[in-house]
């Protein structure tokens, strides 16, 4: 019902909406009838809700890794990046697919920060394997610390941070598989950093998807404590591997 107000026409008259901006009288169409979606708008829906709920995991599950120092559309990508890698199983019914039914490999080389891409910083191809024996295996191969690791300024050190983890999404739950940890000191006579190889027991559930992450961060050294030098603009993390076991 609309009403007349120091010369304004506010409420629904009719089909139209009418409001006070400034000093403007505005009209707005009001639709008589809600639009209906069609199944497979709706099917659409369910599998971006699921999308997104699997990534906002993800995200929490690595945030010692992220940091807060993820790019300003990461979250987006990330929702947008989990979408694909369970459309891309076209086996799954729109409406009721999983990300452990999906490609997970898709997931593979997604950068939580997409200014700085991890193979921009460390020239080295990090390899990531899964055995069926239940071993999980990470190896970074030996590499020259000028010539292969991007760094420069105050930097004195890099550390290699690593990160697995163990997701049953249907339940949302996770749980840590291990972690691992390499420093390398930057301003040294000797450049060349030896491999480092992780090795991680996986006994999980058959469906349970299993996600590697690592990050790269710079540091100065004070003595008695590094101090972290990455921020917004600098922070190199990504998704290494992802597998169902």
């Amino acid at each position: 019902m609309g009403k007349i107000e120091d010369g304004y026409i506010r409420g629904l008259v009719g089909s139209v909406i009418s409001r006070k901006v400034g000093d403007l009288n505005v009209l707005q169409g009001h639709a008589r009838f809600g639009v209906k979606q069609t199944e497979a708008t709706k099917a659409a829906g369910i599998d971006f809700g699921t999308a997104s709920r699997c990534a906002r995991m993800i995200r929490q599950t690595f945030w010692a890794l992220i940091l807060d120092y993820q790019d300003s559309g990461m979250i987006n990508r990330l929702n947008a990046q989990v979408l694909r890698a369970m459309r891309a199983n076209r086996r799954q019914q729109p409406g009721t697919m999983r990300l452990a039914a999906g490609k997970l490999l898709r997931l593979v080389d997604f950068q939580f920060n997409a200014k700085c891409h991890l193979q921009d910083y460390l020239f080295v191809d990090i390899e990531v394997q899964y055995t069926p024996s239940g071993g999980l295996e990470v190896l970074i191969p030996a590499f020259h610390s000028e010539r292969d690791l991007v760094w420069s300024g105050d930097m004195t050190h890099c550390g290699v941070q690593l990160r697995v983890f163990a997701f049953d999404f249907e339940s949302r739950t996770r749980h840590a598989i291990g972690r691992g940890q390499h420093v390398i000191p930057l301003r040294t006579r000797e450049k060349e950093v030896p491999s480092q190889h992780w090795h991680f027991d996986v006994a999980e559930p058959a469906g349970t998807v299993i996600i590697v992450g690592l990050s790269l961060e710079f540091m100065y050294d004070m003595g008695s404590r590094f101090h972290l030098l990455n921020n917004k603009e600098l922070h190199p993390a990504a998704i290494l591997g992802a597998f169902v076991v």
